[in-house]
């Protein structure tokens, strides 16, 4: 874990402060994904990362350099994830359904009305700050790719057909559960977000 050194910065008389970094940004991510990056202000994230200010500024700098720090550690958190489910050794197909149905999941749970801090990103921000730009189509780009790795291994075990396009079902697995993300703040059932997820997967038939 990467850890901050002390600070000046004092909870009281003689006291200096240390944080774990990755806890500060993990506490920061939320703060973004409910308010978003505008939305949010450095009393937000002073309040959300139990902070002071001048401990966030010796951390990060500026609320921007907190903010492209969150995404990367979203991205790293994400792929490891998603990559954790989809080469796990057993069926592909079954691997791509429990990776959206995982989605799905969260889509009609309370942390789903939180959103996503990628998705709702990649909205605010893109094509207008290149920097953040380029860390959101990075994961996407990983994300991909890790389908389409996914559907040749189905398609070599024969349960998905090889006429399929692998790089064109991985696009579509990719807008799936970034739409399921967006749809997850206004609340779906359970239900409606696993019907959304078979009829992704009928797609591989």
């Amino acid at each position: 874990m990467s850890t901050v050194p002390p600070l000046s910065d004092r909870a009281g008389p003689g006291r200096p402060r240390e944080f774990d970094l990755d806890d500060a940004l993990r506490d920061a991510t939320e703060v973004f994904r409910r308010r978003g990056y505008h939305g949010t202000s450095v009393q937000d994230l002073t309040e959300g990362t139990g902070l002071a200010r001048g401990s966030l500024y010796k951390a990060f700098h500026d609320k921007r350099t907190l903010f492209l720090a969150a995404l990367e550690q979203t991205v790293a958190g994400t792929v490891q994830r998603i990559a954790g489910t989809l080469e796990a050794p057993g069926s592909a197909k079954s691997a791509i359904r429990e990776t959206l149905m995982g989605y799905a999941r969260r889509a009609a749970s309370a942390d789903g009305r939180a959103g996503c801090i990628m998705s709702s990103a990649a909205i605010e921000m893109m094509p207008e700050d290149p920097d953040a730009g380029a860390i959101i189509t990075r994961m996407f780009r990983r994300v991909e790719d890790l389908f389409e790795a996914a559907v040749k291994r189905g398609q070599a075990a024969g349960e998905i057909p090889a006429g399929h396009d692998p790089r064109a079902i991985a696009l579509q697995m990719l807008c799936t559960i970034q739409g399921l993300r967006i749809l997850g703040k206004t609340g779906p059932s359970e239900q409606d977000s696993a019907s959304i997820v078979a009829q992704a997967i009928r797609s591989l038939d």
